[in-house]
């Protein structure tokens, strides 16, 4: 009979060898355990940013780069409707909504610490034009901040469409419904985009 290696042993007719792991391996692991400790001391206890956070401030700057082309936008019902339709713009907002109002309204609207926005209920809302007032504002008892002097007024016009856009898409457990239903937006004609500036 064939001897087995130091450290080998015979099931059966089959030869198992005992082979201590690679260094290589044990200090890749090592690293590994050590790299997820010190990420979750920096990230929970020191509050340091993410990836997540840099994505979320690179949409908020895409949708001030997307909205200065527009000038400045006034606060109406026509405005603030007209734009509901333009893609571009609300792609901008969605990120924009992403950075500064989901972490109370959650991404679809569907509300956690604030109301559901995806419902046709609203709290201090009975005109489309009081949805642009009250992120400019804010409602200090509430705990939400005024938006008025961090965003530029056609941001706040262009968000507010984007609000109002939000019940087209209601959330599927979304919060419950709070305040008075108000009647579905009117219609209005489509705002005109900006045109397109060439590039250098």
């Amino acid at each position: 009979m064939k001897e087995s290696a130091p450290g080998a042993e015979d099931y059966d007719g089959i030869r198992v060898c005992d082979h201590p792991v690679p260094p290589w391996w044990k200090w890749l692991f090592v690293i590994t355990i050590g790299y997820g400790m010190a990420f979750l001391l920096w990230h929970f206890i020191t509050g340091g940013s993410t990836a997540r956070d840099a994505y979320e401030a690179a949409l908020a700057a895409q949708a001030e780069q997307r909205t200065a082309a527009y000038g400045e936008l006034a606060a109406d019902e026509a405005t603030i409707l007209g734009h509901i339709d333009d893609e571009a713009a609300m792609a901008g907002m969605a990120g924009l909504f992403k950075s500064k109002c989901a972490q109370c309204h959650r991404v679809d609207g569907g509300g956690s610490i604030g109301p559901n926005l995806t419902d046709d209920a609203w709290i201090r809302v009975t005109h489309v034009t009081d949805i642009a007032r009250i992120i400019g504002e804010g409602v200090a008892v509430k705990g939400m901040p005024g938006w008025e002097g961090m965003l530029t007024p056609t941001q706040i016009v262009l968000l507010s469409s984007y609000v109002a856009r939000l019940q087209r898409h209601p959330a599927f457990d979304g919060k419950k419904a709070e305040g008075e239903v108000v009647a579905p937006w009117p219609r209005a004609a489509p705002a005109s985009p900006p045109e397109e500036t060439p590039g250098p």
